[in-house]
């Protein structure tokens, strides 16, 4: 960067990669003591400014690009698009949850200071009640079953770990350490690791220093380049980086510079979610989008907002986080009035949390001044801050391996066990096995098993990749009673034959917030009726569609005979989520009489009657479960299908059920 590559310290890492667990980190010599610390100044009412500047920064980016939200998907949001000043407000961002979740940290720093320890704000993110989606979600599951941090946000138990969940909740621990980027950036990297790891953890470290650093510097450059600093050569992360500061540095546009971050970056997202389309939910092109606009915009507030969001996928979070990096650099009462209209101060609190923005700016303020604390002086007569804050040195360094990984979650009821297993691999999967810890060992994703016998067994999922890498968890499950003791079929074997099929869905790759592996549809789990829990289902919401019929079932690779179907509907929006106007129907993959097989309707009963109805409102609540039974039928496949519900076409399914027996 033209601009940056005077304020560029020299550093020297030497980086070390733990190949036997695939735990990577670096040494930790570093060329700090060769530099000289930084001493800056930072006035008190400046201090309390650019806290209030920071925050609603964050809140004027994210109230502009809601309603765009990974509408732009590969590709930009032209111009046309960009919804007017006048349409929204920064009032909107009350209950969005790029400033709620943040603030759970901040309510536990309020009660037990802003040295924590990680475990006490695991504990408060643990505890929290909201709705959560990706690394978040999965963390705090990890966290509820278990699993302490920063094991929560590792890569063995969390899929979703370079997901961009941290890179949106970091901005307050910029804002606690003023003026000290190497501070921020340490233990944005600690905290990072409740819910991420490696470049999903970056992406926290990258905005929590740019954070620090605007407090005191002199020019935006300088306020970029402590966000660079901050993450170790060597890493994806900061090969994305230097690839827009290298399109930046040769001249090209920013809408060049996306196109080429699109065309390298854009396939290297692993979250299950997102990998198969074209949403992208990675750290890393994430926070390319907020380099893009920070550079481009020159330094101009609204310009540079704007540009992160033409930048398209998280088009909210990404001009947030552009929105509370230079609000703190400018300060708040430089940012123009305009954007400021019926700013509530005082009365709306942040959705499910105890503190309105005043309130919010005020524990912020207090929590930066005992920070000051450790690195800087005060002069009581000019109320000032001098600061001497360490030379910013990169973090560690850290990559999630190119190996399989797994997850299993296991239900006892009784003498049975319920089996939910996940597992991710760019390379491709080779093979599965199931181990049920007595003796049964299958290749068939199981989601149900019976034990003859009570006891405590160890489950063990083993995944193997096309390269041979290899990866197995394990977890022990107790049952309470002998299988011959309940109703349950016969014993040691698959009771709900959806695990001796293979999912089948004539929409494959949805856009919503589903869960975008079939695999959930038979993994065991039905959340409770009503819940809030979009990726506990796969949906199959493509955006408004033709009218058209949906259908989800499983195809066998021999004859079963089936004799009912439970099907648990998924979640029911307002703009759709079921099977239209009573047109749901079960149809079986059966012998025709002329030597083929076609997909023929078999007459059945329902219980309960499912609702003859296009709107939310008539299907009530999520998660209800429905089944239909008929007289047992010889098959190679089994489906639902019908017209696909709401003005946007699209059916819901939490879990598909089938009762029978291989004929």
């Amino acid at each position: 960067m033209k601009k940056l590559l005077a304020l560029t310290l020299v550093l020297a890492l030497v980086l070390s990669f733990a190949a036997c667990n695939n735990d990577t980190v670096s040494s930790t010599e570093s060329a700090e003591s060769e530099v000289e610390p930084v001493t800056v100044e930072l006035t008190k009412d400046a201090l309390k400014d650019k806290i209030l500047g920071a925050w609603f920064g964050q809140m004027f980016g994210v109230a502009w690009g809601a309603s765009q939200e990974f509408w732009y998907c590969g590709k930009t949001m032209p111009d046309t698009s960009v919804p007017a000043l006048t349409t929204f407000s920064a009032n909107d961002a009350f209950t969005q949850d790029d400033l709620y979740v943040e603030i759970t940290y901040v309510e536990q720093m309020a009660k037990y200071g802003y040295d924590c320890s990680l475990k006490m704000l695991a504990n408060a993110f643990r505890d929290s009640k909201y709705g959560l989606d990706h690394a978040n979600k999965q963390g705090r599951e990890n966290l509820r079953n278990g699993i302490d941090a920063p094991g929560s946000g590792s890569y063995l138990y969390n899929f979703h770990c370079d997901d961009i969940d941290w890179q949106i909740n970091s901005d307050f621990v910029g804002q606690i350490y003023p003026g000290n980027p190497k501070a921020a950036a340490e233990r944005s990297f600690e905290i990072g690791h409740i819910t991420n790891y490696g470049d999903g953890v970056y992406g926290g470290v990258f905005v929590s220093a740019m954070n620090s650093a605007a407090y005191t510097a002199k020019t935006v450059d300088e306020v970029i380049q402590a966000g660079l600093d901050a993450i170790p050569d060597g890493t994806k992360f900061k090969d994305v980086m230097d690839d827009v500061v290298d399109c930046y540095d040769s001249g090209k546009t920013w809408l060049e510079c996306w196109q080429v971050i699109e065309d390298k970056w854009n396939n290297t997202d692993r979250c299950l979610w997102c990998s198969s389309t074209v949403s992208n939910i990675d750290a890393k092109l994430n926070s390319a989008y907020i380099l893009i606009g920070l550079l481009y915009g020159e330094g101009v507030f609204e310009d540079s907002v704007r540009i992160s969001m033409q930048c398209g996928q998280d088009s909210d979070c990404n001009p947030s986080s552009v929105g509370g990096i230079l609000g703190t650099f400018y300060g708040y009462k430089a940012l123009d009035n305009s954007y400021k209209t019926n700013l509530d101060l005082t009365v709306t609190k942040f959705l499910t949390t105890n503190l309105t923005l005043s309130s919010t700016v005020n524990v912020m303020t207090k929590l930066a001044e005992d920070s000051l604390e450790a690195y800087s002086t005060y002069d009581e007569t000019t109320a000032t801050y001098t600061i001497t804050a360490a030379a910013l040195t990169p973090v560690e360094y850290e990559q999630w391996p190119d190996m399989p990984t797994a997850q299993l979650t296991l239900a006892v009821d009784d003498a049975t066990v319920t089996i939910g297993a996940s597992y991710h691999d760019l390379s491709g999967i080779k093979s599965i096995e199931t181990d049920l810890g007595d003796g049964f060992k299958t290749t068939l994703p199981v989601a149900s098993y019976s034990y003859a016998k009570a006891g405590t067994y160890t489950i063990t999922l083993t995944v193997t990749s096309n390269n041979d890498q290899s990866v197995s968890v394990t977890s022990e499950v107790t049952t309470t009673v002998d299988a011959a003791d309940v109703d349950i079929g016969e014993v040691g074997t698959v009771r709900n034959i959806a695990a001796a099929g293979l999912p089948i869905c004539n929409d494959t790759a949805p856009l919503g917030s589903g869960n975008k592996s079939l695999n959930v549809i038979r993994d065991g789990y039905v959340p409770a009726v009503g819940a809030w829990e979009p990726t506990a289902q796969y949906d199959t919401f493509i955006y408004n569609v033709p009218e058209h019929e949906d259908y989800i079932g499983y195809a066998f690779g021999s004859d079963f005979s089936v004799s009912s179907v439970v099907f648990v509907e998924g979640m029911n929006f307002d703009n759709g989520g079921w099977f239209a106007n009573g047109t749901i129907r079960i149809e079986a993959y059966i012998d025709a009489g002329d030597g083929t097989r076609r997909w023929q309707t078999v007459t059945s009963v329902v219980s309960p009657d499912y609702p003859n109805s296009n709107t939310q409102s008539g299907f009530g609540t999520h998660f209800e479960a429905y089944t239909f039974t008929f007289d047992a039928v010889t098959c190679t496949g089994i489906r639902v299908i019908g017209t696909a519900g709401g003005s946007a076409g699209f059916i819901g399914v939490a879990e598909l059920e089938v009762v029978g027996v291989e004929a």
